[in-house]
């Protein structure tokens, strides 16, 4: 992509021109000595919502994908794009045969399907799907809803299907034939009721001859995995035989050479043996694959396969990766939020339960969800969360099922919070971490809609967590739109009872209350919405009716569809508008946090993007990183003459420093006036500017700094000074006494 030059114009402090059409300049005031709110640092926030798309291959350690072997066998018939390849998969039904479902939009929700079954959905289930409002078509192929049924494809597609499926090359998606020599082989997708953590294994057969047979794994969506030369990788193999057997582990480079390789004899008794291995790379690389291969005939079964680096990679020993962590603490992040459509969005949601996320990360089971990656294993749960908060020194939020009963909200209380004396505290210790994570915030489910049911499940987990922590927050996930919470309507009437019930217990600043939000440029200039959608009427509302109470807001979801300056723009409006009503929140947070590039399933919204060799921030990370860079905690005053310029300006505790956020939200440079009362300042400013380009422009793999902040220095005049704000910018300026 073109890099676009900044053609930042600043007109001095005594002259200046117009060199567009702008009748006259926009009078922007900032009044110092008025202050409006005070803000926390808590207002940077971001969420995990996607489980293996965010995680494994990112900050989860896990470089592997399809690390279960659940995935059925690969979609390269269909000829995808790249951007295409995580849409599509395979799945069976309860006949064994086989079809297409896409992920391109994962709320059209498919039916209850038992984690028993051998196979993925019931052909009920594939045949009644519903339409989407409009086919999607990916790649060429047309998904009238989430399926393409087996009959409705062509003829020579089904063949092919079926020969995967049934011949002798079934091999899970992700996993590639690795075959050296003239051996006799087989692979085989082993479906029996029998698998280790979900639906099948994954047999590899070496029937005769001589050389190698095997898999290789390249990594998330077959990006590749880097490598680095000299340092350990470590590893877990769940696999059985039924006979004596040798496995060889592997690390390759991109040409399939070997950069390291150790043998592993199993004792093939028949059960799923534990291999730990550690291999140390010889060369570098940044497109390498890992191998699981025998050398002589034999036979043996695959369940789960974990590769991370070694603790020279990782965080505090942790199973979280040290340079995604890096990126989060360089962009400032204080609230670490994990929840999202993967509470509800799924045929086996019954196996989001805390106590299926602990222990072990390769006895975990597998869970089929209809939404995002369609098979996540709970190798990244809500202790690897607290521990990805932990260390980068945020504030976690953990969102559990509503479903959970009281006895395990309590245990999970007991176990993140209590003390080694404990039951469940003495098993968090046996699991590596003695000291309580002490969890401040628990989420009630994802963006439900209240209702009885639900009102009743935040008092459930209220004295479920209570018994435990007192000092629990229980936060509900409760989106607000336009006229939802009226005063007087049922919805209200049922908020104002939780409110009052918390109260009732002497717990009122223990109620909080997450409405998301949208991304979109123009929300922070439609006030009635605004306030609405925050929440704020909703506060002001219960406080009303509870005098002395007032409704602790966290809206933790910023939302968008994309990752461009568009959204890069919308974000710093939200930020300045955000912080003018500041004393209305107490966190505040934004969708969502890592991607892997040019890969997403519905939403183009990650903010911090990775390939296997390296990570970079889109625009809306880089307003956060300026936010925090600049942050000051009293916000001041400001009035604008025109909308398209959006000002916030904040000072510092000890009124030495004054920063002024400048949004330009118009398709043109527009000439302002700055006018700045009760604070003596040093002309010579910092200036950060941002943008200047179209809006959809953004960060790419050959140009990570297209759309990045330029700094300059000014001289800016203590009364009149004029200053021309560049289009579609944000621009950030910091004097100083």
């Amino acid at each position: 992509m073109k890099k676009k030059k900044l053609r930042l114009s600043i007109i001095g402090l005594l002259m200046g021109g117009c060199m567009f059409a702008q009748q006259s300049p926009v009078q922007l005031n900032v009044e110092a000595s008025k202050q409006i709110a005070t803000v926390p640092k808590l207002f940077n926030g971001t969420n995990i919502e996607d489980l293996n798309n965010q995680t494994n291959g990112g900050i989860f350690s896990q470089l592997l994908h399809g690390e279960a072997f659940e995935e059925n066998i690969d979609v390269d018939f269909l000829n995808l794009k790249r951007e295409d390849y995580s849409k599509i998969y395979v799945v069976l039904d309860e006949r064994k045969i086989p079809h297409l479902i896409t992920q391109s939009d994962i709320y059209h929700r498919i039916s209850w399907n038992n984690l028993t079954e051998k196979y993925d959905f019931n052909s009920k289930d594939i045949y009644n799907s519903p339409r989407f409002r409009e086919p999607h078509v990916i790649s060429g192929w047309k998904f009238p809803g989430r399926f393409l049924t087996f009959d409705s494809l062509p003829g020579d597609i089904q063949k092919t299907m079926l020969e995967k499926i049934n011949g002798n090359e079934q091999i899970s998606k992700y996993w590639s034939k690795l075959v050296v020599g003239n051996p006799g082989y087989a692979y085989e997708l082993v479906r029996n009721g029998k698998a280790y953590v979900g639906r099948q294994n994954q047999a590899i057969s070496f029937t005769e001859g001589s050389g190698e047979v095997g898999l290789t794994n390249h990594g998330l969506y077959r990006m590749g995995i880097r490598f680095d030369k000299n340092k350990p990788y470590d590893g877990v193999l769940r696999i059985k035989a039924d006979s004596l057997v040798s496995v060889y582990l592997s690390l390759r480079d991109e040409h399939g050479k070997v950069l390291a390789e150790k043998p592993y004899s199993l004792k093939g008794d028949g059960t799923y043996e534990k291999v730990e291995f550690e291999l140390i790379p010889q060369n570098n690389t940044i497109n390498g694959s890992f191998g699981i291969s025998l050398k002589a005939p034999g036979k043996v079964e695959l369940g789960f396969a974990f590769l991370q680096p070694g603790e020279w990679g990782r965080v505090k020993g942790y199973p979280i990766r040290k340079t995604f962590a890096d990126a989060l603490k360089k962009q400032g992040i204080k609230v670490f939020r994990y929840n999202g459509s993967m509470v509800d969005v799924g045929a086996d949601t019954y196996l989001y339960r805390w106590k299926k996320m602990i222990g072990p990360i390769d006895e975990r089971r597998v869970t089929l969800r209809s939404g995002f990656n369609l098979y996540a294993t709970h190798s990244f749960g809500f202790i690897e969360m607290l521990q990805a908060a932990e260390a980068i020194g945020a504030v976690a939020i953990i969102g559990m099922s509503m479903d959970e009963n009281y006895e395990d909200i309590r245990d999970f209380v007991e176990y993140v919070n209590g003390s080694i004396d404990t039951k469940w505290g003495a098993l968090r210790a046996s699991h590596g971490h003695p000291e309580p994570y002490n969890l401040k915030y628990i989420q009630v489910d994802n963006e439900r809609l209240i209702s009885r049911g639900y009102v009743e499940c935040m008092k459930k987990f209220a004295e479920a967590a209570w018994e435990v922590d007192p000092e629990m927050t229980i936060m509900a996930s409760l989106n607000i739109r336009r006229d939802r919470y009226k005063k007087g309507i049922p919805a209200y009437n049922l908020a104002a009872e939780m409110a009052g019930w918390f109260i009732s217990k002497g717990k009122g600043d223990k109620l909080a209350w997450d409405p998301h939000y949208s991304g979109a440029r123009n929300f922070a200039d439609e006030t009635e919405w605004f306030e609405e959608e925050m929440g704020i009427v909703l506060q002001r509302d219960l406080a009303e009716d509870y005098p002395g109470f007032k409704l602790n807001l966290h809206p933790m979801e910023e939302n968008g569809s994309r990752c461009d300056w568009d959204r890069g723009l919308a974000h710093a409006h939200n930020w300045n508008t955000l912080q003018r009503y500041g004393d209305c929140f107490r966190m505040l947070g934004t969708a969502n946090t890592f991607q892997p590039h040019g890969l997403h399933y519905m939403w183009d919204q990650g903010r911090i993007h990775y390939t296997a060799d390296t990570i970079w921030f889109q625009p809306s990370a880089h307003i956060d990183e300026m936010m925090m860079k600049t942050w000051k905690p009293n916000v001041v005053q400001t009035t604008s003459s025109d909308k398209a310029l959006d000002i916030t300006a904040k000072v510092n505790d000890q009124k030495t420093e004054m920063t002024i956020y400048v949004a330009n939200m118009s398709n043109e440079p527009r000439q302002a006036i700055l006018n700045i009362r009760d604070f003596r300042f040093n002309p010579k400013a910092e200036v950060y500017t941002i943008g200047d380009c179209e809006l959809t422009e953004y960060n790419t793999y050959e140009n990570m700094n297209n759309v990045v902040f330029k700094p300059s220095k000014i001289n800016v005049a203590r009364k009149n000074a004029k200053y021309t704000f560049p289009k579609y910018s944000y621009t950030v300026i910091t004097l100083k006494k």
